[in-house]
């Protein structure tokens, strides 16, 4: 008995062990994550997307458009010039993968900025923190992505070949950036607008009020600081109606087949009327072209189904101990 009660407490020590392990490699999932080091570090700050298996709406554009069947995390903010600049800091400026923007000032949405851009800036986020690329992507930082395909085994996913089964940080798919918008976690309904409301918010110039969003401003004023962009969705996520039109992952027709197709986006301006924000509008665009108007925000699977942490190897060393332990115990 007091053996068994010795291999219980040991077993139990271990587990406690796995399980903290696993649950410390998943730690990027939310919250706070910092990117770069030292003078060039940044935070980006991100929510996590519930509700997994939700239904699809069936209103909006596109038809239908929604349903995530796993729960990820969206950025909370959009992305700012300040990320952007310390990105390149963190390549140096004169190297291909920098990436050209508008200026304004370090906390505006950086807009400027192609969806080849958008999208070699996730690729960094990806490999700088030890993981794997989203898109395949050669040359310049404004040269058109291949899709992967069957032979790309690790990578390839016949449903969306875009993006890489192995990755981390992406920029939204359509249905992600939808349900973060227009779904209610607490009612399982979608509503018109990001306010969670059919009723579209109130238009400011900038601040954090609630059932507010940066739209019906003069073109000549821009757009407010990531942080000041209005009210927050259902989700509590900033800035999905207003502010700078977001680039989507997904492409104009949906199907993720060729690297030159055109990119969707949505969400609105600051300029725009209140159409602009609804699920009803989205807009789409060549991946190669820049917009002053068109910003994005970064999306983490981390904690979705297509991304479950691996335990580490000193883990399954330890596993693989108390299985040793554990036999030579009972040979005695």
């Amino acid at each position: 008995m007091i053996r068994m009660q010795g291999l219980f407490r040991t077993f139990t020590v271990i587990t406690s062990l796995v399980i903290t392990a696993i649950s410390s490699s998943d730690s990027v999932s939310a919250g706070i994550i910092t990117f770069g080091s030292g003078g060039n570090a940044f935070n980006m700050d991100f929510t996590t997307i519930g509700s997994a298996g939700n239904a699809a709406d069936t209103t909006g554009d596109p038809n239908p458009a929604g349903a995530v069947s796993y729960a990820y995390q969206l950025g909370t903010y959009e992305v700012s010039e300040d990320m952007i600049t310390k990105y390149n800091a963190n390549f140096g400026t004169a190297n291909s993968l920098a990436i050209t923007k508008d200026t304004r000032s370090a906390d505006k949405p950086a807009t400027g900025i192609s969806w080849n851009e958008a999208a070699r800036f996730v690729n960094w986020l990806n490999t700088s923190t030890g993981g794997f690329a989203a898109y395949q992507a050669t040359g310049g930082v404004n040269t058109n992505i291949t899709p992967w395909t069957i032979a790309d085994t690790l990578d390839y996913n016949a449903s969306n070949p875009y993006r890489s089964l192995r990755t981390n940080f992406v920029l939204p798919s359509f249905d992600e950036w939808y349900k973060a918008a227009y779904y209610d976690p607490a009612s399982g309904t979608y509503f018109n607008f990001p306010n969670g409301s059919d009723t579209a918010p109130t238009a400011v110039a900038s601040g954090t009020g609630a059932n507010t969003a940066v739209y019906s401003q003069l073109f000549g004023q821009g757009p407010a600081d990531i942080t000041q962009a209005g009210g927050l969705s259902p989700y509590g996520i900033m800035g999905l109606g207003g502010n700078v039109w977001e680039w989507e992952e997904t492409s104009g027709e949906l199907n993720n087949s060729s690297g030159s197709s055109s990119r969707g986006y949505r969400g609105g301006s600051w300029n725009n009327s209140s159409n602009s924000l609804s699920s009803s509008r989205r807009n789409d665009l060549s991946p190669a072209d820049e917009s002053i108007v068109i910003g994005f925000r970064v999306a983490s699977l981390s904690s979705s189904a297509v991304a479950v942490p691996e335990p580490s190897s000193w883990v399954l060393s330890v596993m693989g101990l108390s299985g040793w332990w554990y036999r030579g115990r009972r040979r005695k």
